[in-house]
């Protein structure tokens, strides 16, 4: 199934970006992105939308981030601008981070044993299971694009929480 970004139709203004190179931090990724367009700013900093994941016990950056435009046409732009090519020694991959609710072709499915983890409470958001054992989501709820994370989103957020 193609995704909307692949037919053109931009689904939120987030890229997703791995690879990244020892030493990157948010300005970093702000001023590099930024160049292609205006980034959002997140309502409580004021500061650009950039998201760079963090190991949960060294606090350590994994080599990734999501980075979020104020027009999702621009994030289309970063994606075929920015993909493949060099930031700072290292080549980068930037993708559309897509949403759940948009048909993006985002496989949304969890193995039985993260399924049960969610409904156990310990996890923040919508991580519910409905009575049919399916996970219990809004429209436009997305699923972190980050393989290790795996965390499902509300649709207002930008980057995963």
């Amino acid at each position: 199934m193609a995704s909307n970004s692949e037919r053109g139709y931009p689904t939120n203004g987030s890229v997703y970006v791995c690879n990244l190179p020892e030493g990157t931090d948010e300005s970093m990724l702000a001023e590099y992105f930024g160049t292609i367009g205006l980034l959002k700013n997140d309502k409580r900093t004021g500061r650009p939308k950039v998201w760079l994941y963090r190991d949960k016990v060294t606090n350590e950056p994994k080599g990734d981030a999501t980075v979020t435009y104020k027009d999702p046409h621009a994030a289309l732009a970063a994606v075929e601008w920015f993909n493949d090519k060099d930031f700072h020694g290292s080549i980068i991959g930037v993708f559309m981070a897509e949403s759940m609710g948009s048909n993006a072709g985002v496989d949304v499915g969890f193995e039985d044993d993260a399924a049960k983890e969610m409904d156990g409470g310990g996890g923040r958001g919508r991580g519910r299971l409905d009575s049919s054992g399916k996970m219990w989501q809004q429209e436009g709820d997305w699923l972190c694009p980050n393989t290790s994370c795996s965390n499902v989103n509300f649709s207002f957020r930008g980057v995963c929480n």
